[in-house]
C-alpha cells in the first residue's frame, strides 16, 4: 500500500500538469499510455498462446487517435478498411506458414478488437478534452475516477462483504461500489463547484452538473474495470503488467478512464 501511495504522488501532479498544458503533450500522455496498454495486451494473451500482429493493433489505436486530433471522420473509414485487409492478409501468411495455430481466427479478431478498444478510449480522452470548457470538464471527470476508486478501494477492504462478481473480479464488492458511486459523485460536485471558484468566472461545469457526471461516471465505468479482469482472469494474471510500482500495468492504471472520455463527451454534448 506504501508503494501504491508513492506511485500515486510522484504520477499524479505530472499528469494534472500535463493536462492543463493540454495541445501536443496531452496529446502524447494519451498516445504513450494507450500504446505501453498495447504492449500489455499483446503480451498477455501471448500467454493465452495467441500470436497477434502487434504492428495492426498499434496501427488501430493510432488511426483513432489521429482522427481524434484533425481527422474529422475523413480517415477513419478507409484506414479501418485497410488495416482490417491488412490483417485478414497477415492471417492467411500466418496460416500457410504455421498450418498447426490452433486459433487463427481468433489471433485475427484479438487484434482487431484490442487496437480499436484501446484507440477509442483514447480518442475520446482526447475529445473530452477539446469540448467546451474542455480543460475543467477533464478536471472534473478525472479525480471522480481517481477519488472514487481509491474510496471503493478502502472500503471494499474495510467493510466489503457482499461480492460484485466472483467469477470476474472476486476482490470487487458491493460496499465498495456504494462508496465510489457516493464518492464520485460528491467528488463531481465538488469540482463543479471549486472550478468556477477559482477561476472567477461562469464554467459549464457547475456543482449540480459535475454532481451529475461523477454519479454517471461512477455508475458505469466500473464496467472497464471489470472488462480488463475478465482478460487477466483467461489469461491468468494478477496485473496487466508491472510498469507502476504498487498499482500494475498502464491497462491496469486506464481501465476505467477508457469509458470516462466516452461517457463526459456524450454527458456533455447532451447536455449543450
Amino acid at each position: 500500500m506504501k508503494t501504491r501511495f508513492i506511485s500515486a504522488v510522484v504520477l499524479l501532479p505530472t499528469v494534472i500538469a500535463i493536462i492543463v498544458i493540454g495541445n501536443w503533450p496531452y496529446t502524447l500522455l494519451i498516445g504513450v499510455a494507450t500504446l505501453l496498454a498495447c504492449v500489455e495486451y499483446i503480451q498477455m494473451l501471448k500467454r493465452k498462446g495467441y500470436t497477434l500482429a502487434w504492428p495492426a493493433v498499434w496501427g488501430f489505436n493510432l488511426l483513432w487517435l489521429a482522427d481524434a486530433v484533425g481527422g474529422d471522420g475523413q480517415w477513419l473509414a478507409p484506414g479501418m478498411a485497410g488495416l482490417t485487409l491488412l490483417t485478414a492478409g497477415w492471417l492467411l501468411y500466418r496460416r500457410q506458414r504455421h498450418p498447426e495455430i490452433a486459433a487463427p481466427t481468433a489471433e485475427w479478431a484479438l487484434t482487431l478488437a484490442g487496437g480499436m478498444y484501446l484507440g477509442i478510449g483514447g480518442a475520446y480522452l482526447l475529445r473530452m478534452r477539446t469540448l467546451p470548457d474542455g480543460l475543467w470538464w477533464t478536471l472534473t471527470a478525472l479525480p471522480v475516477v481517481w477519488v472514487s476508486e481509491s474510496v471503493a478501494y478502502f472500503v471494499g477492504r474495510r467493510w466489503g462483504r457482499h461480492k460484485m462478481s466472483p467469477t470476474i473480479s472476486p476482490g470487487k464488492s458491493w460496499e465498495g461500489y456504494a462508496g465510489e458511486v457516493i464518492s464520485g459523485a460528491l467528488t463531481g460536485w465538488l469540482c463543479g463547484w471549486l472550478w468556477p471558484a477559482v477561476t472567477q468566472r461562469s464554467l459549464s461545469p457547475t456543482p449540480g452538473k459535475g454532481f451529475l457526471l461523477g454519479l454517471v461516471i461512477a455508475t458505469l465505468t466500473t464496467a472497464g474495470d471489470f472488462f480488463v479482469s475478465v482478460i487477466k482472469r483467461e489469461v491468468g494474471v494478477k496485473d496487466t503488467g508491472t510498469l507502476i510500482p504498487g498499482h500494475g500495468g498502464m491497462f491496469d492504471r486506464i481501465d476505467s478512464l477508457l469509458w470516462t472520455g466516452f461517457v463526459t463527451w456524450a454527458f456533455v454534448t447532451l447536455l449543450t
